[in-house]
């Protein structure tokens, strides 16, 4: 009897030290849990991602060509102006003062000029005369319209629509030439630049469909249309720069913001397609997991295939050879099959099997 038992405990310690988990001599009467997804049929057209910035269609610094102390500020941060509203003002000394007295002295060189043409009419004056008295008139005109453009660049005017940012100045504050007084962006409609390989130049073309995907707003989707391609590649980078436009009447999509662009193109194929995660990509060929019944008709078993794996999709994959639609393949758990191992379906949790593209994170 003693013998019997340190036989029995002889074959368990060399099943456990000798034989792999995989083996069926030791794991033939357990049952491996696994997620499993069933491959279907889609129809992809070719399609190239690529990442860019949004641009303004408009956009600007504002600030005076002059210097000069603030007197009247007209706008809030965040204000929507139109083209042509005042937004603030620098103070006026002896500017309208000056602007009074040649717009008088104008007036009066243009009555005496009025006046001595006629009386070289009736030759009463010389040519002389009257030629000096139209240079001292326009000499005058002249100087008043100098200082009505100085004036002029005491006020600051929205050059465009747009929404105004953050107020940079206070009333009463000094400005020197060029000091920033608020930005200005026309937000609609508004651009996304992005770069594209040189091997891709030849689906470049003006009107090509975009789609635009921002960080900020999930899985919403901008739809767009390529509107100029540079006409040359850059030598450091071999690329191309390429802008879209985009419709943003709510003002939603900012300047700055980091942008996903999706082009498709080509005819659209058919493809067997699956989870990436259920491919087990290796160096001497890629393989799946396929859960069959056993051949009691009750209980499922794996089997591992041979596939030939084609483009992705995101989360998907496209199977070229190798896997019919409708097989059920396992996309989580693989790592404890072999072969005719028992699985259990549990799909509680499912792997993500998105077709959308996921930029990696920095």
């Amino acid at each position: 009897m003693i013998r019997i038992v340190h036989l029995w405990i002889s074959l368990l310690l060399g099943c456990v030290l000798f034989l792999s988990p995989e083996s069926p001599s030791c794991a033939q009467g357990s049952v491996q849990t696994v997620s499993t997804a069933v491959a279907d049929h889609e129809t992809w057209q070719d399609e190239f991602q690529a990442v860019g910035n949004l641009v303004a269609h408009w956009g600007t610094e504002l600030a005076f060509q002059t210097s000069g102390l603030v007197s009247e500020i007209d706008f809030h941060s965040g204000q929507d102006v139109t083209a042509g509203t005042v937004l603030a003002r620098l103070q006026l000394n002896d500017e309208t003062g000056l602007l009074a007295q040649y717009q008088a002295q104008a007036a009066s060189d243009e009555i005496i000029f009025n006046r001595n043409t006629k009386q070289y009419q009736a030759q009463a004056v010389s040519k002389a005369e009257v030629d000096r008295d139209r240079l001292t008139w326009q000499s005058d005109l002249g100087r008043a319209k100098a200082e009505q453009a100085l004036i002029n660049m005491k006020t600051l005017k929205a050059p465009f629509s747009g929404r105004l940012g953050v107020r940079q100045i206070n009333p009463g504050q000094y400005l020197g030439p060029g000091t920033l007084v608020v930005t200005l962006q026309a937000l609609d409609p508004i651009y996304t630049d992005f770069y594209v390989p040189q091997n891709k130049a030849a689906i470049l073309h003006l009107g090509l469909p975009v789609d635009v995907t921002v960080d900020a707003f999930g899985g919403q989707h901008f739809a767009g249309d390529v509107t100029a391609i540079t006409p040359q590649v850059n030598l450091q980078s071999r690329t191309i720069l390429v802008r879209a436009t985009l419709k943003n009447p709510d003002h939603t999509l900012l300047p700055g913001m980091f942008a996903l662009v999706h082009l498709t193109y080509g005819a659209p194929r058919s493809f067997v397609t699956i989870p990436k995660t259920a491919v087990i990509f290796t160096t001497y060929g890629d393989t799946v997991w396929v859960v069959e019944r056993g051949k009691d008709g009750k209980q499922m078993v794996a089997h591992q295939r041979a596939v030939t794996t084609g483009i992705s999709r995101g989360d998907r994959i496209a199977i070229v050879a190798g896997l019919p639609v409708g097989t059920t393949v396992v996309s989580a758990g693989q790592t404890k099959l072999y072969e005719n191992a028992r699985v259990a379906v549990n799909n509680v949790i499912q792997p993500n099997a998105s077709t959308d593209f996921h930029p990696a994170e920095e």
